[in-house]
């Protein structure tokens, strides 16, 4: 038979496994291509799209894996986490940012295909009547997992109740794949921790020539620059919500920087070293900005989320940020201003008086990190094989009915 003869006759008795091979071809073939135009702002330009539905028939979405974040659809969006994996285990910010909200859809453990998919028509429908979004993404997979209309006051969030910890059915049970995918994860956090002692040990280098005053003074500074004078219409201290810009991942360090201070006139870019005090300096903004009235975004850090990373005040259009690794950025815009801790309070030369101890001390913390990243890696893979394997399948038919209740719910001008 004649080879297209075969590509037929294999496309017309098995026509979804063809598709998908066909899907897979076309990501690695996108993928090789992105390669070749080393654009270093994408990851991956697209993937092929499989929901949940018994017609069989793939369906595909686009979206666009920045290093700023997805794009789902046209127009921007704000793009953060509310959750992350720690050196303290897992911990949960949700309810900073849905507890204040009128309306809240909740999903519950819902396959990560199809709860994009709703979160795709709630994006399209908000883009349509020109309504603000933000986007809530997975800590492990970077994926979206919900989606804030602030205008509405209303949210919508895939809740993952399988985890260990967790008070749930599905947290509950008893399965070798799921058990795989908890046992991965509580390598992970447990390895983030002994990362964490690591870092303390780094940070002994630069805390024992950091001269506190001069950091202090440098803080008062920055602040009176930024605050001073100015006050809010409103009367009364401002509000804080706490959230994550990154996050450790299946697939390594992921953050969202340059969605969240896209749209801001002044960044101001935290240049350091660990233990040179940009947390604490990062405090004393979000505070003063807080006790003046002024509504706070504080970012935490993801491994330590004891520390700020990130402290956004919009109403006066600035960011603050420490913008060293695994998230270093550098001025590329106007309105960029760089504070330099490390030139400013740390002792001249301390780079080279431990250059061997401080090399020693990063590369068994990046050791760590890489295993604990693979960790992240088994339990995606293994949560992944459990959704496709144990979750309900979604016919077209139920999947349309969820999504009519939920665009109705979060829409609808009783809402």
């Amino acid at each position: 038979m004649h080879p297209w003869g075969l590509v037929w006759e294999s496309f017309r008795t098995n026509p979804f496994f063809c598709l998908r091979v066909l899907g897979i071809l076309r990501f690695h073939l996108t993928l090789s291509l992105n390669r070749e135009k080393r654009d270093p702002g994408i990851a991956v330009i697209s993937r092929p799209y499989f929901p949940y539905t018994e017609i069989g028939f793939p369906t595909r979405y686009d979206f666009f894996y920045r290093k700023g974040g997805i794009r789902m659809g046209k127009g921007d969006a704000i793009h953060y986490f509310v959750d992350a994996n720690s050196s303290a285990v897992y911990v949960d910010l949700w309810e900073q940012s849905f507890g204040g909200l009128s309306h809240v859809a909740e999903l519950s453990d819902f396959p990560d295909d199809t709860a994009e998919r709703l979160l795709f028509a709630v994006r399209s429908r908000a883009e349509e009547q020109g309504t603000r979004v933000e986007v809530i993404h997975h800590c492990l997979t970077n994926r979206p997992m919900g989606l804030i209309l602030p205008e509405l006051s209303a949210g919508v969030i895939n809740r993952q109740t399988w985890r260990p910890g967790s008070f749930s059915a599905l947290a509950a049970l008893e399965d070798e794949t799921l058990a795989q995918s908890r046992a991965a994860l509580r390598s992970a956090w447990t390895l983030f921790g002994e990362a964490r002692l690591v870092h303390d040990e780094w940070e002994k280098y630069y805390i024992e020539n950091l001269n506190f005053s001069a950091v202090d003074a440098l803080a008062q500074e920055t602040c009176e620059k930024l605050l001073g004078g100015k006050r809010p219409v409103r009367t009364g201290e401002g509000s804080v919500v706490e959230r994550f810009f990154g996050a450790a991942t299946a697939f390594g360090s992921v953050d969202h920087i340059p969605s969240v201070t896209a749209g801001l006139r002044k960044r101001y870019f935290i240049k350091g070293r660990p233990g040179t005090g940009k947390s604490t300096f990062l405090k004393k903004i979000a505070a003063a900005a807080r006790e003046q009235g002024f509504d706070v975004e504080l970012y935490r850090c993801s491994l330590d989320p004891n520390s700020c990373d990130m402290v956004v005040i919009r109403e006066l259009g600035f960011c603050v940020f420490d913008s060293t690794a695994p998230h270093e950025y550098f001025p590329d815009r106007e309105g960029d201003e760089t504070i330099d801790i490390y030139r400013a309070a740390v002792r001249e030369g301390t780079d080279e008086r431990y250059a061997a101890e401080l090399a020693d001390v990063t590369e068994r913390y990046r050791a760590i990190v890489r295993q604990a990243t693979a960790s992240l890696a088994a339990a995606q893979r293994a949560l992944e094989a459990f959704q496709r394997a144990k979750l309900p399948v979604f016919s077209a038919g139920t999947l349309a009915g969820q999504q009519e209740r939920l665009l109705e719910l979060l829409f609808s001008e009783g809402a």
